[in-house]
């Protein structure tokens, strides 16, 4: 189904691309703490993922201290949605909660994902020839309802692409919300990524395309 996925996000990026169409820029829904956020975006649709961005900052000079970009498929982000709207998600945390633990565990996690080794040496990211995870999780809070927690640090490349993290994490960032708010994203995503794919029908962007003569006469 990934590999489904991946396909159909390269094909609706060259149609895009094709069609001059830009990438959606706007943020679909934020989730927010005196000194800490994740933005949820649709800027990467077109490559059939979602952009969960997460941002730590001083609340006094509001300037930034760390972020983290985690992106997950579009499917994963669907099951997401649906976890959390089906009262799945919330029936796991009560439950873990109810251990009476002082730090919960967490009852959700992203897929693991990050920069590979190869990119990472590219772009100078790192200087240790480590790959960078990156992930994030939802654990029930003391306090608030939920708590989303993002990390990153060195990871290491798995032969099926999966970026496994090696080590502590090295930046750790964390956003506490209440059962509506967390509600009110999955809603919000789940309403976007539906209109994206009904857009995309709408202009054509799954209609079959010409053959090239060329290739019909080859065959």
């Amino acid at each position: 189904m990934e590999k489904a996925f991946q396909r159909l996000a390269r094909g609706i990026k060259m149609i895009l691309d094709a069609m001059k169409i830009k990438p959606i820029d706007n943020v679909i829904a934020e989730l927010n703490t005196q000194n800490t956020f994740v933005k949820v975006k649709g800027n990467s649709f077109h490559i059939g993922k979602t952009l969960f961005s997460f941002v730590e900052f001083d609340a006094h000079t509001k300037k930034l201290q760390k972020s983290v970009d985690c992106y997950m498929g579009l499917e994963e982000s669907l099951i997401f949605c649906q976890d959390v709207l089906s009262g799945k998600l919330p029936k796991l945390a009560a439950k873990e909660k109810a251990k009476g633990e002082q730090y919960p565990k967490a009852v959700w996690y992203s897929p693991l994902g990050g920069v590979n080794e190869q990119k990472t040496k590219e772009r100078n990211l790192r200087s240790d020839g480590k790959a960078i995870s990156r992930c994030f999780n939802i654990a029930p809070g003391a306090k608030a309802d939920f708590v989303v927690t993002v990390t990153q640090g060195a990871g290491v490349s798995q032969p099926n692409g999966i970026i496994t993290p090696e080590g502590k994490p090295e930046v750790t960032i964390r956003v506490a919300c209440c059962a509506d708010n967390l509600k009110g994203l999955a809603l919000l995503l789940k309403a976007h990524i539906e209109a994206y794919f009904a857009a995309c029908y709408a202009t054509n962007v799954y209609a079959r395309q010409p053959k090239d003569n060329r290739q019909e006469q080859k065959t």
